[in-house]
């Protein structure tokens, strides 16, 4: 089993400020997009191992607990995630112009 990079941090990741490097700094909404396509696989991913094992089909178990833990880590995440933005937009609709 090949062990493979975070992808929500990745889809996150753009090239810092005043670097010259040659990927372009994603924006938000693209970045917000591909965090959200991510975690859709990998619940669909989740789900299909759990099916396939409830079925009766020769599926190791300790995959489909593999793949349970990481859809769950990834929607924890994704949660924390709105619920930073959620807060941040509260605080600044609460500011005073």
């Amino acid at each position: 089993m090949a062990i493979e990079a975070i992808g929500a941090l990745d889809a996150l990741r753009g090239t810092p400020i005043g670097s010259t490097g040659s990927s372009p700094v994603t924006d938000f909404s693209a970045a917000i997009g591909q965090g959200v396509q991510h975690l859709e696989s990998r619940l669909q991913a989740a789900d299909a191992a759990t099916q396939a094992l409830a079925s009766g089909k020769d599926v190791p178990v300790h995959e489909v607990m593999i793949a349970m833990e990481q859809a769950r880590i990834e929607l924890t995440f994704a949660v924390e995630v709105r619920n930073r933005l959620l807060e941040s937009y509260q605080e600044l609709a609460r500011m005073q112009l």
